[in-house]
């Protein structure tokens, strides 16, 4: 059963639940209050007419009415002797003082009042009333309140049905909008706006949200695909043009030597885009990496001190003592290695490496920083893209993971990265992490 039909079902079922017990409840109390009514009209009635009968001493006026109001009016002597009055039928009952009671006088059922009637100096007589339990006025209220609980029922049943129709609209045109995004295999479609209602709109919004991140991740894909296609290429192409130059009939051992060392330097290059590539899917594809406090000043200090500066380049380190965050101490260094690496590569002769970590309003702030070729403003929006090299700095000096490296291990760490950079004059990169409680 459809979460629409299964809704409608239910509330239905509530809703006739309440609708009966509503009914069977003011049935019962209805009669309760009819029969409390009826008795008390009985006594009313004959306390009364024994207040007549009183004040003349026991006589009974010629006018006097034996039913009044459907009330049977009868006057019995002490002895239970019926002296004269109206009845329904036969009736043989002893009298009882002051109750009411309840006998049936052929087949129909009648409530019965003995009153005692006081007389001075003679015994007293006694007015008994009779009325006839009727339950015609209950049965018109039972069955009125029965018809307006079941009219009350199928309002609300339909209420409830065009409710949960309404309700579900949206449901099916997302549905609708989904599969044919399924179907179709355009991730670019999204599901149309909702407005009749807010948690819909919701989750409306955040599957557009899913769509737009499947969409990047596809791009990302094939981006990566083509990237690493390209990168391949290169080499590729290389040791297929020197294999087939050095096979051909000639007798020059230099020019074969020549074309075996451009293979081996080609394939050493490929080798190293392939390792890179592996280790940098295996890293992204880890779910859970465990962090530990580390301290970050000590690694800093000593990655620097033993880091193997290229001769012409300087590094000056300021580095804060006592700085933990948490992380991994292996993929720290690897931040380390890739900055300061990018800082060397496109460093210029005789120039600069700056590494400061300091702590700022509760934060560790890395810095890595060079006076070299620097980059654009265009280089620097895609400096964390995959395989990105801007053109100046375009040859065998890397893949183009670095940054990208460097971006994803500081996002597993909780923090964020920067980098701001001047054409001709530098690049500096800004790792910002938090500090351990």
């Amino acid at each position: 059963m459809k979460f629409g039909k299964r809704i409608i079902f239910v509330n239905s079922l509530i809703i006739a639940i309440l609708a009966a017990v509503i009914a069977v409840a003011a049935a019962v109390a209805g009669g309760t209050v009819l029969r409390n009514n009826i008795r008390d009209a009985l006594i009313d009635t004959v306390s009364s007419r024994a207040a007549l009968i009183a004040e003349a001493q026991g006589v009974i006026p010629d006018d006097f009415d034996y039913n009044v109001g459907g009330v049977y009016l009868s006057v019995y002597l002490s002895d239970g002797t019926l002296k004269n009055g109206s009845l329904p039928g036969e009736v043989e009952l002893p009298i009882r003082k002051g109750l009411v009671s309840s006998v049936r006088v052929d087949g129909g059922e009648y409530y019965v009042y003995d009153f005692a009637v006081p007389l001075e100096g003679r015994e007293a007589i006694y007015l008994r009333g009779m009325v006839a339990a009727s339950y015609d006025t209950w049965y018109i209220a039972a069955s009125s309140v029965t018809v307006f609980a079941a009219a009350l029922a199928a309002a609300g049943i339909i209420l409830n049905i065009l409710s949960v129709r309404r309700a579900v609209r949206p449901i099916d045109r997302m549905r609708n909008e989904v599969n044919e995004i399924t179907l179709s295999g355009d991730v670019t479609k999204r599901l149309s706006a909702i407005t009749e209602d807010s948690e819909l709109a919701l989750l409306a919004d955040d599957y557009n949200r899913l769509l737009d991140s499947l969409t990047a991740t596809l791009n990302n894909h094939e981006r990566f695909t083509s990237d690493v296609a390209h990168e391949l290429r290169t080499p590729l192409t290389v040791i297929l043009s020197e294999s087939e130059y050095a096979l051909r009939d000639t007798e020059d051992t230099a020019e074969k030597d020549a074309s075996l060392a451009v293979i081996l330097r080609q394939s050493k290059r490929l080798k190293a885009i392939t390792d890179s590539l592996l280790e940098f899917t295996r890293f992204v594809n880890k779910i859970n990496i465990p962090l530990q406090p580390a301290d970050i000043s000590s690694l800093t200090e000593e990655f620097t001190a033993d880091y193997p500066f290229p001769a012409g380049i300087s590094c000056r380190t300021e580095i804060e003592a006592g700085i933990v965050v948490s992380a991994d101490a292996t993929l720290y260094e690897r931040i380390l290695q890739n900055l300061i690496e990018n800082a060397v590569k496109y460093g210029k002769e005789g120039g600069h490496v700056r590494v400061a970590l300091e702590k700022r309003e509760g934060q560790a702030i890395l810095t890595v920083a060079d006076d070299g070729i620097g980059m654009s403003e265009e280089a620097v929006k895609h400096a964390f893209d995959r395989f990105y090299r801007a053109e100046a700095a375009r040859s065998d000096k890397g893949l183009g993971l670095g940054l990208c490296f460097v971006k994803e291990i500081v996002r597993l760490f909780g923090g964020h990265v920067e980098i701001a950079s001047v054409l001709g004059e530098g690049t500096c990169v800004t790792v910002i992490l938090h500090i351990s409680d």
